[in-house]
Order: C-alpha cells, then sequence, then structure tokens
C-alpha cells in the first residue's frame, strides 16, 4: 500500500494546489469532499491534510502551503507505518471530524460489505471495502 499511498500523494501535489490547479479551492469550502481516485482508493480532504481509503484501511495525509506529504515512522518492531497524522490544531478538528465521516459514509455507500465470520450461517456486515482484491479478481 505504500506505493499507493505515494501515487496518491503525488497526484495530490499535482492537482490540489493554488499555483496551477482548478480544484484548490475545494480545500477551503466548508463542505467536506470525496474524491474517488480509482476503484479501491477514495480520498477525503479536509482543511489541512486528506484521508485515504484503500480497499478498507485509512491513511493519513498531510499539507501545509498546498505541499502534501505522508509521514514515515518505524515503529518499536522495526516495520514501517506510513501515513499517520501525527497531530494537528484542534482548530481543524470539525473539518477533519467531517471527512472522516464523509468517507466512511461514502465507502458504506460505494463500497461492497464485508462479513464478521465465527457466526455461523448469519451474513453480519462488519464493514464495506471498496474494489476488488487481487485474490478476488
Amino acid at each position: 500500500m505504500r506505493k499507493e499511498l505515494s501515487e496518491v500523494v503525488k497526484w495530490l501535489n499535482k492537482n490540489y494546489n493554488k499555483e496551477d490547479s482548478e480544484y484548490y479551492d475545494v480545500l477551503h469550502t466548508t463542505e467536506p469532499n470525496v474524491v474517488r481516485y480509482n476503484d479501491h482508493i477514495a480520498i477525503s480532504l479536509w482543511a489541512c491534510g486528506a484521508i485515504v481509503c484503500i480497499y478498507d484501511q485509512m491513511f493519513f495525509v498531510c499539507e501545509d502551503d498546498e505541499y502534501w506529504w505522508v509521514n514515515d515512522i518505524e515503529n518499536d518492531e522495526g516495520d514501517r507505518d506510513y501515513g499517520y497524522q501525527t497531530g494537528f490544531s484542534v482548530a481543524w478538528a470539525d473539518s477533519f471530524v467531517n471527512a472522516m465521516a464523509e468517507l466512511k459514509k461514502y465507502v458504506w455507500e460505494n463500497g461492497t460489505p464485508v462479513y464478521f465470520s465465527g457466526f455461523g450461517d448469519a451474513k453480519i456486515v462488519c464493514h464495506y471495502r471498496l474494489g476488488e482484491t487481487e485474490n478476488e479478481k
């Protein structure tokens, strides 16, 4: 997923900047905006970043002065963690919460259900996901 997240960041830097982007004003509206990047990636923009859903996993992209990037952190086990939001001003809380809610709503409305296992024949939805994995194709 790191490669796909990097591609999304490059796309955001190209398409969501005030210098040459027709989309830049999206960041300054009060309405959250979800952008479909491809069949398995959706991006929810907020006032100082973006939340990227790849299949059913969320990653956080930072933005400052029209520059987008992803945090790349080594965890205690020596593995890499990508896209974690390390912090932001409380002033952005409403925008972030709205973007998260809009992304969840979008995935629920446009994704396919993933069911809980271990409940016999019951079809209980656990969550929804975008696109198909390589195993499903």
